[in-house]
């Protein structure tokens, strides 16, 4: 008989417990509406993943405000209307043991245009975001109650909605993140300057999400390990240790360690880079930029992608040594997402004690039954190529996988799994 896998092992978060300890990482999906409602496109995205018995699925950045929108056809959960798709969203996992959080993000400067009805672009400072080309307007002190409220609000929306629990988006270089960065946060007022000033925001949301839902929800923070910004005035791992041991005092119940800011590219993705700018130029989000800033990247991308290439290639679990700091200072579950993709790689990083839990984002583009079929050593199952295609095409395609002979592999196994109705390992109607 196999031995049991750690994957397949159960982990508490707050009150929740989940049965294994694979999961799936946000991923922004372009598959709602232009005005942020679920569509059917977005449900049959999630649809395999759910099916495979992935114990925990984090949804897309989720916008808690039309202010936070940063992509087209990103999904919103800014107003009640959005309720009734948000449902059906969670319906999905009914009678399986899948647990679905909702990821809340405001996006900041991280926008190439604000969305319709909106009058400006805002940051912690008038940072220039240079992948982007945005020039935002610093928040003032008397907006940020309001943004407080939005995701407070959006908070008890999701409860309300039925999903497990809620992820705050503080990585990846989006509102929340960009006020923990000195490179980002300029200011001179009780938001700016030592990393309390700079850590204030988010320890106000999360203690406005943790009153409005109450002590039993499970609240999860998405965190950078670093903010990898070369000769840019990053926090430090040292510091986001800090502000990860005053959430958990604050009530966070599970963080997630990742890494970078949009300017941070290509560390926060690290992969091959081929055919990146022109895909994102001409279809992802990088086709609103302006005539000059396509001319430069059209020129210039070919240079930078074989650079990338050099510094930044595949490798699994690349967040680990960061993540790792956070299992050593604090008690509560650190998962860490990271290029992982086999069996070995992910039972390594957990059996060693360095994190409680991995996720996986790319991976489970490629192959939506990666829990399923690495616990199975499934022969057929696709394997991501990290060639970034998807990420490339962020903002204007939906989210999906762009290698053809990939695609063509999923597409087959999904097919075959659902003829055959192979019921994924423990899992069963309740």
């Amino acid at each position: 008989m196999t031995e049991r896998s750690v994957l397949e092992t159960p982990l508490s978060i707050g009150s929740m417990t989940l049965r294994g300890r694979l999961f799936k990482s946000a991923t922004s999906e372009t598959r709602s509406t232009a005005g942020g409602f679920v569509t059917d496109e977005l449900l049959r995205f999630y649809e395999p993943i759910v099916e495979a018995g992935t114990p925990m699925i984090v949804t897309g950045n989720l916008f808690v405000s039309a202010q936070g929108k940063s992509a087209g056809h990103q999904a919103g959960i800014d107003a009640d209307d959005k309720l009734p798709g948000l449902r059906d969203w969670v319906a999905l996992t009914h009678g399986r043991d899948v647990k679905l959080i909702a990821q809340l993000n405001h996006g900041g400067r991280q926008i190439a245009s604000p969305a319709p009805g909106v009058d400006r672009i805002v940051s912690a400072s008038a940072v220039r975001e240079p992948m982007l080309g945005t020039k935002p307007s610093p928040l003032r002190a008397d907006e940020i109650p309001t943004v407080v409220e939005s995701f407070a609000a959006a908070a008890a929306r999701a409860r309300q909605a039925g999903f497990h629990g809620v992820q705050i988006h503080a990585a990846h270089g989006y509102l929340l993140n960009q006020f923990l960065t000195p490179h980002t946060n300029r200011r001179t007022d009780r938001y700016g300057g030592s990393l309390d000033n700079r850590a204030r925001l988010l320890l106000e949301v999360l203690r406005s999400v943790r009153s409005r839902l109450g002590e039993d929800y499970p609240i999860l923070i998405k965190l950078n390990g670093t903010d990898d910004l070369p000769l840019r005035a990053g926090a430090t791992t040292d510091e986001l240790v800090r502000v990860a041991k005053w959430l958990q005092d604050e009530g966070a119940d599970s963080i997630e360690i990742s890494r970078g800011h949009y300017e941070s590219w290509p560390g926060t993705i690290q992969g091959r880079y081929k055919g990146f700018f022109h895909a994102s130029l001409t279809v992802g989000s990088g086709r609103d930029m302006s005539a000059g800033q396509k001319a430069f990247g059209r020129a210039l991308g070919p240079v930078f992608e074989y650079v990338a290439g050099r510094l930044r290639p595949p490798v699994e679990g690349f967040n680990l040594p960061q993540a790792q700091r956070f299992t050593d200072a604090l008690d509560i579950p650190i998962i860490c997402v990271g290029g992982f993709h086999t069996r070995r790689a992910m039972e390594t990083a957990i059996d060693s004690g360095k994190v409680d839990a991995v996720s996986a984002a790319r991976a489970m583009i490629a192959n939506p039954h990666l829990y399923r079929t690495v616990l199975q050593e499934t022969s057929d199952a696709p394997d991501c190529a990290y060639c970034n295609s998807c990420i490339a095409r962020h903002g204007g395609m939906p989210i999906d996988c762009y290698s053809d002979e990939i695609r063509y592999t999923r597409d087959l196994m999904i097919d075959r799994y659902r003829r055959e109705s192979i019921a994924p390992p423990g899992i069963g109607n309740q």
